[in-house]
């Protein structure tokens, strides 16, 4: 295939560039900024989603004529997004963004199947006694970035004249993930060897994936993901951020003191899987596997 993948220079951008390449795809890689960090034969077009399209870029785009377009740029950080409401650069970017790239596709003569890479944060708080979510859940994102999230889903799916399919994705971890994540954030404290480390909380179930399977499911929705359909992609697993400290603990070999800060048992949601399961989706990488593999990068 021909594909076009926006915000090819992030951590999921990256992999799935790599993926694609693999795959024996054609692969041109939008990027806000100088990078260094694509591989392989993918060509790179410099695009700030925030603004129109150069002439420059979209001839670019035009010339290499997208069969698909894996649109990843956007403010993945909950943090930056703002607290409870979306505030003006996660509007500019994650709504106003997508507006701008259905539009470039919506102009194209291929009329590429657009995958937009969604988040699990738009189903909001969910319930502690039953925190599995199907993408008929309803969503009620309770922050700035779900809310966000959830609103670029929305423009997809009616101001869109090109094939659309949402990919809500879950919780994923992997090699280049920086530490504003759990997992490596984790590492780089246990690397530090430090005798206390602070925590939130070492009772929060959550669903947690390797970032390469993640996108080897963006994949298979550009093959085989319905037009207008919403697909969770995620373990369907609960992970006690306990047991993931105790891995980690294993592997480096170390037994900080451990200080939680909100010592709460509580659940974030867990994918119900099933609809991309039913396209052949099966997860390769095992939790133990993509923990060793962040902790490879900071031992």
């Amino acid at each position: 295939m021909r594909v076009l993948i926006t915000g090819a220079a992030g951590f999921g951008g990256y992999h799935l560039v790599e993926h694609s390449l693999a795959a024996g795809d054609d692969v041109m890689g939008i990027v806000r900024g100088s990078t260094s960090s694509l591989m392989g034969s993918a060509t790179i077009v410099h695009w700030d989603i925030t603004q129109a399209i150069s002439g420059e870029a979209e001839d670019a785009v035009r010339q290499f004529q997208p069969e698909v377009i894996y649109h990843l740029a956007a403010i993945s950080r909950p943090d930056l997004c703002g607290a409870d409401f979306p505030n003006d650069e996660a509007v500019q970017t994650n709504v106003d963004g997508t507006r701008r790239l259905l539009e470039l596709a919506a102009s194209l003569p291929t009329k590429p199947k657009v995958v937009l890479v969604s988040s699990s944060h738009v189903y909001g708080v969910v319930d502690q006694q039953n925190p599995v979510v199907s993408e008929s859940s309803i969503p009620l994102p309770s922050r700035g970035y779900g809310r966000s999230k959830l609103a670029a889903e929305q423009v997809a799916l009616t101001q869109s004249d090109v094939p659309v399919v949402i990919a809500r994705a879950f919780n994923h971890t992997g090699p280049g993930q920086t530490p504003n994540y759990i997992v490596p954030e984790w590492c780089k404290r246990l690397s530090s060897a430090f005798d206390v480390i602070e925590v939130e909380s070492l009772k929060v179930s959550f669903d947690l994936s390797d970032v390469r399977d993640i996108v080897r499911g963006y994949r298979l929705l550009a093959e085989k993901g319905k037009d207008r359909k919403i697909y969770n992609i995620g373990s369907g697993q609960p992970t006690l951020t306990g047991d993931l400290m105790e891995m980690l603990c294993q592997l480096s070999r170390s037994r900080p003191e451990i200080h939680e800060r909100v010592p709460k048992t509580r659940s974030e949601a867990i994918a119900d899987n099933s609809a991309i399961r039913d396209l052949g989706y099966v997860p390769q990488f095992s939790l133990q596997r993509s923990v060793a593999d962040v902790w490879a990068e900071w031992a």
